[in-house]
C-alpha cells in the first residue's frame, strides 16, 4: 500500500513540473510578441527595451565584449505612472577577442518578475561545439535542468560558468542569485514613478 502511494505521489509530483515547464515554455515563446513593443515604424524608437554594451581589454587575454539587453512592461494603476516590470534579458560576452562565447537568456514571471527560466551556452571559438543547458524554475526553487547532469567538461568545450555539484547538479541558489543581481542592474536603471 505504501509503495503504491510513494509511486502516485511522484507521478503527481511529476506531472506537476511537466504543467510547469509547459507553462514556462509558453510564457518564453509570448516573450517574442511582448518584444514588439514598437509604436512607432522606426527601429530606433523600440520602447521597454534596454541596453547595456562595453567593451574592455584584459592584460595578456585581449579583447572582452559584453552585451546585456533587458526588456519589460510599464504598469500604468492608481499607485504608478511608471511600474516596470522585467520579463526578458539576454547577455551576450566575448572573452579574448572573440575565442570564447557565452551566451545567457533569463526568462522572468512577467506580472511577478519571479524567475522562471535560464538558457545558457558556450563556445570556444566560432566552429567550436556549442553546449548548451536549460534551468527551469517554479517559486524560487531549481525543477528540471536539461541536461540532468552536468558531466565534466571535455577538451572541445568551454565552461558554461554554472557551479555544479559531485552529482552535474547546478547550484540552485547561485542560479537564482544571477537572477537577482540582473534584476537589481535593471531596477537601478530603470526607474519607478508613482503618481
Amino acid at each position: 500500500m505504501l509503495c503504491l502511494a510513494a509511486v502516485a505521489l511522484g507521478m503527481n509530483a511529476q506531472k506537476s513540473v511537466d504543467a510547469r515547464i509547459k507553462q514556462i515554455r509558453e510564457a518564453y515563446a509570448n516573450r517574442l510578441t511582448m518584444m514588439q513593443n514598437q509604436p512607432y515604424d522606426d527601429d530606433a524608437n523600440k520602447v521597454d527595451q534596454l541596453t547595456i554594451a562595453y567593451n574592455r581589454m584584459y592584460p595578456g587575454t585581449g579583447m572582452a565584449k559584453f552585451k546585456d539587453t533587458y526588456y519589460w512592461t510599464d504598469d500604468e494603476n492608481e499607485d504608478y505612472m511608471l511600474k516596470p516590470t522585467l520579463y526578458y534579458v539576454t547577455s551576450h560576452y566575448t572573452m579574448n577577442s572573440g575565442i570564447y562565447i557565452f551566451n545567457r537568456e533569463y526568462l522572468f514571471d512577467a506580472e511577478t518578475e519571479e524567475p522562471m527560466f535560464m538558457y545558457v551556452s558556450s563556445q570556444f571559438g566560432e566552429d567550436g561545439k556549442k553546449v548548451e543547458y536549460r534551468f527551469y524554475f517554479d517559486k524560487g526553487k531549481l525543477i528540471k535542468q536539461i541536461p540532468e547532469k552536468i558531466a565534466p567538461i571535455k577538451d572541445d568545450e568551454l565552461e558554461p560558468g554554472v557551479s555544479v555539484d559531485d552529482n552535474g547538479k547546478a547550484n540552485a541558489a547561485r542560479l537564482l542569485n544571477e537572477f537577482e543581481n540582473v534584476k537589481s542592474t535593471f531596477h537601478n536603471q530603470i526607474p519607478t514613478y508613482a503618481w
